[in-house]
């Protein structure tokens, strides 16, 4: 599996990204859909540190190739579904702004 170049960034690169996409996503934006959004946003980071957390605190076990196949397919899968969220969320503020307007 190719490693995504997040984690090859230094922290100030990783700050400057995180800047830049809050102030992209957030552009046009209400307060409500400000709210929304970083509340959205809190929410998938703290499920992917309750994730990490719970991978970590399990023992090693005596065959770790099929566990890590297996943890390795599962957070594919939660990414499949948080991709979908997004999707949804993304559809739902676009329905809101139709209605401001």
């Amino acid at each position: 599996m190719e490693e995504s170049i997040l984690f090859s960034l230094d922290f100030e690169q990783q700050v400057l990204l995180a800047a830049l996409l809050a102030i992209l996503a957030s552009d046009k934006l209400s307060e409500e859909q400000l709210s929304i959004l970083g509340n959205f946003v809190e929410a998938v980071g703290q499920n992917i540190l309750l994730i990490q957390a719970v991978v970590s605190s399990k023992p090693t076990s005596t065959n770790s190739d099929s566990s890590s196949k297996t943890q390795v397919q599962d957070l594919q899968n939660s990414i499949t579904l948080l991709q979908q969220d997004l999707e949804t969320l993304k559809a739902k503020i676009a329905a809101l702004e139709g209605k401001q307007q």
